[in-house]
């Protein structure tokens, strides 16, 4: 996935909801996940989903979320599943970060599903309206796909999941800002390109990241 249509989609989809640092703000705080589960309709699912197109159950009962997109425009889907805590966590700190999903429909490099870190404001060489820096992991052009597989996407380290899913690594890093390992992480989240084409769709069932070697979350998506 080229870098530059990357980072431009990610622009384009956050300067146009998430411009007010507040609203933002507010997003984060709410996001609390209990239990490891999160159903679509609670505050939390809201909150996970915040500014995307809301995600339906899936036309063949599978567990998860599904994205569908139905018109050729740039409606994506943004879940973000991280809040700080009563410690600071860095970029340094950060072990791996996981979705288990299916590309239903593959078109191109666009079809498929990626993660986003961002580090919290510092009010000096801030690279976003609510952010210091973000990192983006992608896939690579030699990792295969095949529609309709349910797969482990992850990043960083093997998160070693161990559900008879085949893992692939998310191993392009795109970096907007500084992104310094001793940058505090504002928030995590997995994302579709805005780019993708008319009738792509998405299953994502669960999600969750690893963090300073004790920290697990493996998060259910529940209708």
């Amino acid at each position: 996935m080229p870098s530059q249509s990357l980072g431009e989609a990610h622009d384009a989809i956050h300067n146009h909801h998430l411009s007010n640092r507040e609203e933002f703000k507010q997003i984060r705080v709410n996001t609390c996940i209990k239990e490891d589960k999160v159903k679509l309709t609670s505050p939390a699912g809201i909150a996970v989903y915040a500014d995307s197109t809301t995600p339906i159950a899936d036309e063949d009962d599978r567990d998860g979320w599904l994205f569908k997109k139905e018109a050729s425009n740039t409606t994506k889907f943004n879940y973000y599943f991280y809040s700080t805590g009563s410690h600071p966590l860095t970029l340094s700190t950060l072990n791996n970060v996981f979705m288990t999903c299916s590309v239903d429909r593959w078109d191109d490099s666009a079809s498929v599903p990626f993660v986003v870190v961002y580090t919290k404001m510092t009010g000096s060489g801030d690279a976003g309206a609510w952010y210091k820096s973000k990192v983006a992991y992608a896939l690579s052009s030699n990792k295969k796909i095949v529609a309709g597989e349910l797969i482990n996407l992850y990043c960083i380290e093997n998160p070693n999941l161990n559900n008879g899913k085949r893992d692939v690594e998310l191993e392009t890093k795109i970096i907007t800002g500084t992104a310094d390992p001793s940058e505090e992480i504002l928030t995590i989240s997995v994302q579709c390109d805005s780019g993708s084409l008319i009738n792509t769709k998405i299953l994502v069932s669960h999600l969750g990241y690893k963090l300073n070697n004790e920290i697990s979350r493996n998060i259910k998506l529940i209708v």
